[in-house]
């Protein structure tokens, strides 16, 4: 087995010279890209509004959001480049990085040196914020760049994902896309990189994933087991959701439809109507009149299989034949007259 030491020695080497050798960090310009993308999703949430489309403005609003922190991201950084007196920093010696290598596999119990990939990574214990549990992460440094000219050098990997429902690619609420949210932090662990302080930099991103920001989250905690309504695009908590119960799409409370005789929530694709009440019902609970073939809900069709509207045509239509009936003895009455045998014996009948 290689001595641990020597490859700590190596990767340490290799910083430092990384460090010395790259120019110091260039102002690359306004974040005109980023600029330009926020403005373009602000005209199409704009239009999506006029136009009624709820659900895609909605999910353009989100895009929009999580646009806006890049931006503001971007923005920090330049404001940071330009206050800041990069020629002034204090470069780490291989000594110190050694050091700072060592005192990180005390810290995090185990440290995976790649010198091909030129990566340090460590793992968090498990981590669960607010009850929601997140699992560990992988905090990756490729020190290749250190000087943050391309974006940040290093990832932040879920190692057992619990994404939110909204979003698969938000693992916690300050990572999305394996790109963590520095906030107020960004500019202290850019330094820290820039100088070489690798203990500094991996113990304050691992702070930052035991924390929850409540102001700036890519999905809030209180939404994290929420999931859009099918139908609106509305964002429900878990406790407020249902499916439709035959194909099983989740909806809220608001876009659900309870049979009338079942008393199971459908969407509005998956739900019928009585021909004869019009309530609302699904097609499994519906059945067909034997006689007008209409669809009608269990307490419309009686007992005979037909419903209200054929029972009671077929009962005016027996009142209808019995009708004349009536109406010739009543014009033709025979009269039942007592027949009486006169003195003589025989019969007299009325002339």
């Amino acid at each position: 087995m290689k001595d641990p030491r020597k490859r700590f020695w190596r990767t340490a080497s290799r910083i430092y010279h990384r460090l010395v050798s790259e120019e110091p960090p260039s102002l690359n310009g306004l974040p005109f890209q980023a600029w330009w993308h926020c403005d373009r999703l602000i005209r199409k949430r704009q239009q999506a509004q006029r136009r009624g489309w709820v659900s895609a403005a909605s999910k353009l609003e989100r895009e929009l959001i999580s646009a806006v922190t890049q931006l503001i991201q971007q923005l920090t950084t330049l404001h940071g480049g330009l206050s800041s007196d990069a020629s002034q920093q204090q470069i780490s010696s291989v000594r110190e990085l050694y050091a700072e290598l060592r005192s990180l596999e005390e810290e995090f119990g185990e440290l995976q040196l790649d010198l091909r990939e030129q990566s340090i990574s460590v793992s968090t214990e498990p981590i669960e914020l607010e009850g929601v549990y997140l699992g560990p992460f992988e905090i990756r440094l490729n020190y290749a760049n250190l000087k943050m000219d391309n974006g940040a050098p290093y990832r932040v990997i879920a190692r057992d994902p619990h994404p939110a429902f909204t979003n698969d690619c938000v693992t916690h609420p300050h990572v999305q896309s394996d790109v963590v949210c520095e906030g107020d932090g960004q500019q202290v662990i850019r330094r820290s990189l820039e100088q070489g302080r690798l203990f500094d930099f991996f113990t304050m991103v691992a702070s930052l994933l035991r924390t929850y920001n409540s102001d700036s989250p890519y999905v809030a905690l209180s939404d994290w087991d929420s999931i859009e309504c099918t139908e609106c695009a509305d964002v429900i908590a878990a406790t407020e959701q249902t499916r439709c119960d035959n194909c099983e799409i989740t909806l809220c409370t608001g876009c659900a439809k309870d049979c009338t005789d079942c008393d199971c929530p459908f969407c509005h694709e998956c739900l019928s109507y009585c021909d004869s009440c019009h309530g609302h019902c699904c097609s499994s609970c519906l059945q067909q009149c034997i006689q007008c073939h209409a669809d009608c809900c269990q307490r419309c069709l009686l007992e005979n299989e037909r419903c209200s509207d054929c029972d009671a045509e077929e009962e005016l239509e027996e009142t209808e034949e019995e009708l004349p009936e009536t109406h010739a003895a009543a014009a033709n009455p025979v009269t039942a007259t007592a027949v009486q045998p006169d003195c003589l014996g025989e019969t007299v009948v009325p002339a």
